[in-house]
């Protein structure tokens, strides 16, 4: 795995990276595929022991597909729309949109977090390192229809990609990221 170049979505506010391995940057990945439904029906076909627990009410790969293509829209803007407020307004950062990783854990550099899709339940997931209240760097995104990241293959990639990324803006190379400059 190795990150090729960052790119802005929100100048200022929110970027993400692209790794060597994709053709888009990580946030472009997520909310193509989240809008594709032939990807989205080998997703949820693949994943449809997930689909079937009793959270997710019985709802069908169909209903799946279009609640996910509707989510993916009301999250977009709402994730664009809360990066460009967040930088004259304190109240409504991307602090108040993205959540720790995990509970209780929270890091003071660099933070783990995740933001969840609009329609609740959603399972909806955008990956990001926080640098500050409104400044965060995109890693992955997934959909997750399970408890916890620990035992699907998918969910697993968006952790090592998120240790991966820390390491990253961690590292000696910064000074060539553009979201660096403003600090």
């Amino acid at each position: 795995m190795k990150i090729i170049d960052t790119f802005a979505i929100v100048k200022e506010s929110l970027y993400s990276v692209q790794y060597e391995t994709e053709e888009l940057n990580e946030f472009a990945k997520c909310f193509e595929l989240w809008n594709d439904p032939i990807y989205l029906r080998e997703f949820f076909e693949q994943h449809k022991k997930d689909l079937d627990h009793e959270f997710w009410k019985g709802i069908t790969i169909e209903e799946a597909i279009i609640k996910t293509r509707e989510d993916a829209s009301l999250f977009e803007d709402e994730i664009r729309y809360v990066a460009e407020t967040g930088k004259t307004e304190r109240l409504e950062t991307l602090s108040t949109l993205f959540e720790p990783l995990s509970e209780g854990k929270i890091e003071k550099e660099f933070e783990k977090d995740k933001a969840k899709g609009m329609k609740r339940p959603s399972w909806l997931r955008i990956y990001a390192i926080r640098i500050e209240a409104n400044l965060f760097v995109i890693c992955g995104g997934a959909i997750k229809l399970t408890l916890t990241m620990n035992n699907r293959k998918h969910l697993l990639l968006e952790l090592k990609k998120l240790e991966y990324t820390r390491n990253y803006l961690q590292g000696a190379d910064n000074e060539n990221l553009e979201f660096f400059e403003l600090n």
